[in-house]
């Protein structure tokens, strides 16, 4: 199962995350990966280090502008471009083309909301948001 953890940069409830990671590793056992965007504050900071002290396989899709880490989900071609605009975007294809289930903890901006509800509905899936 793999399950997405997503959110904004600004969410810090770290309780919430430990318990959220601990118990979809109670339930999904060795069959789990937790999947981010590789950011490096927030919501994903502190998914990363618990799915990683949890044992936890992790995948994480930073933006294309930035290197390949031991965890990127995608080739080593598609890392090191120039920055463009779009790149946040595409993160959010990545997740929810390579996820079973995502959770969006904190605020999301109207304009992120719209594209991430557009891909939602075309590939037929759900996320749960945590505010």
């Amino acid at each position: 199962m793999k399950i997405a953890l997503i959110g904004d940069e600004k969410y810090e409830n770290r309780g919430e995350l430990k318990e959220t990671i601990f118990k979809l590793k109670e339930k999904f056992g060795e069959d789990l990966t937790i999947i981010t965007r590789g950011k490096k504050n927030g919501v994903e900071k502190w998914v990363r280090k618990y799915a990683l002290e949890m044992n936890l396989k992790y995948i994480e899709f930073n933006p294309a502008h930035t290197s390949r880490t031991l965890y990127s989900g995608m080739e080593d071609e598609y890392y090191d471009k120039p920055y463009h605009p779009t790149q946040p975007l595409h993160q959010y294809d990545c997740i929810v083309h390579n996820s079973d289930k995502i959770v969006y903890f904190g605020e999301i901006t109207r304009k992120e909301f719209n594209h991430f509800n557009r891909l939602l509905n075309r590939w037929k899936k759900k996320a749960s948001f945590v505010q």
